[in-house]
């Protein structure tokens, strides 16, 4: 019997711990191919949005936030592009007979999260090696106010 009630102590505490440490919303373990992109969108900044579905209910709850490295008009076929940039990934808007193409930057130099998907960021991790997710994230902001700067990172960031 005392075996027995050990064991269930010890399960509770297990089954506690992850919720005792759950601050911020994790990342996915790795990029969502952009085949999975639900939208895009080019901002003036400079910055290609991507939006995707991670649980699959229509609405956008991940983003990443990329460099547009080039772009630039053309008539050439599209399936000469993605060749042409090393793997960097290739969007293009149509413009009748001719294409708008931006090559942006192989990695996200942010990755974004929406928590209840109702269209504000509520967590921004940057990156600046832009070596996609593996780790060495560091939180940046918080959109929607619903999670605070830890203190650690307050100061750098405003």
């Amino acid at each position: 019997m005392k075996h027995l009630a050990t064991k269930v102590t010890l399960l509770v505490v297990l089954l506690l711990i992850p919720s005792l440490g759950m601050g911020f919303p994790n990342l996915p373990l790795v990029d969502p191919p952009l085949e999975n992109k639900i939208d895009w969108n080019l901002n003036g900044n400079g910055l290609l949005y991507i939006s995707f579905d991670l649980d699959h209910n229509g609405r956008a709850d991940y983003h990443t936030v990329h460099f547009v490295i080039k772009t630039y008009l053309t008539s050439e076929p599209l399936k000469q592009l993605p060749g042409l940039y090393k793997g960097a990934p290739v969007f293009y808007v149509n413009y009748g007979p001719a294409n708008k193409i931006y090559v942006i930057s192989k990695k996200a130099l942010f990755y974004a999260i929406d928590v209840n998907e109702d269209g504000t960021w509520d967590l921004m991790y940057k990156v600046l090696n832009e070596d996609g997710i593996n780790g060495n994230e560091t939180f940046y902001d918080s959109p929607s106010n619903m999670f605070s700067v830890p203190s650690q990172y307050s100061e750098n960031l405003y």
